[in-house]
Parts: structure tokens; C-alpha cells; sequence
């Protein structure tokens, strides 16, 4: 696991290697630019936003990918992002139509860019990635992956 606030500041790559459900051996970069609450104002149509839960906010994970597999890999991989608190809770990727694909929101942060297609080898692509949060000004976060592992690269 790594702590985002650190990524962050350091500037530091990410690299994730794992074997797909064909056997496939797939590599990506990762790096975070920017870690920050979502203001609900900055959404077109933001009551379209399915937030089921009291006492939560939308936190955007801003970053930059590259795909460093020798053939394409599906965007879908960027839903195996998780984070984890300090004391071990986590939290998967927040599954919203209306903020992840058709907002103008989406467009302007290229949070759509990583959902439904593909990642071209070489390619960096930036994009963002939301996630539902307890409302907590003192918790702390680290990034890793549902299965597998994330590291420095």
C-alpha cells in the first residue's frame, strides 16, 4: 500500500503487474496528481449523482496511466482500485453513470476516458477516479488494488 498524500509529493511512479482471466501477463503505470473532495457544485445536473448514504462525500482521484503491456488492456482495470484507510477499511471505485460518463463533469476531468475502452501501450492517458468517503477531515488514505498489489516503480 501506498500512502496518496506521499505519492502525491513525491511525484512518484506506481507500477501493478497481474495475470488476467485469459492468463495474460498485464503491466500499468500509475502516478497521482492530485487527491481532493468533490464540490457537488462542480457537476452539471449534480442531483443525478446516486449518493445513497448520509455522512459521505465524493473524493476525485486525479491521475495519469500507462498501459506498458504489449497489447492493449481494458480501462476496466482502473475498478480494481481501492483505498484503504488507516485503520484498514476499504473503499472501492464509486459507480455512478451520471458523474462517471455523461456529465460534462466527466468530459472536463476525462473521468470517462478510463471507463469503456482501452489503455494503447506506451500511451499515458489522465483521467480521474471517484470514490464515496466517510466524511472524515482526519482519516488517511492509501492506494492498492482488489487483487494483487501496487508498488513503486
Amino acid at each position: 500500500m501506498i500512502l496518496i498524500k506521499d505519492a502525491i509529493n513525491s511525484g512518484i511512479w506506481l507500477h501493478r503487474i497481474y495475470t488476467d482471466f485469459h492468463d495474460r501477463s498485464l503491466n500499468f503505470g500509475l502516478k497521482i496528481l492530485s487527491f481532493r473532495e468533490l464540490n457537488l457544485m462542480e457537476v452539471d445536473d449534480s442531483e443525478k449523482i446516486d449518493i445513497k448514504d448520509e455522512g459521505s462525500t465524493i473524493w476525485i482521484l486525479e491521475i495519469e496511466v500507462v498501459n506498458m503491456s504489449q497489447d492493449p488492456i481494458s480501462t476496466h482495470e482502473m475498478n480494481e482500485l481501492i483505498l484503504i484507510d488507516q485503520d484498514g477499511f476499504k473503499f472501492h471505485v464509486f459507480d455512478d453513470d451520471h458523474l462517471r460518463f455523461y456529465s460534462q463533469f466527466a468530459k472536463k476531468t476525462k473521468m470517462d476516458r478510463l471507463f469503456g475502452s482501452h489503455l494503447i501501450p506506451k500511451i499515458k492517458a489522465k483521467s480521474a477516479v471517484p470514490f464515496q468517503l466517510p466524511d472524515d477531515d482526519e482519516a488517511v488514505y492509501f492506494i492498492s488494488v482488489k487483487n494483487g498489489s501496487i508498488k513503486e516503480a
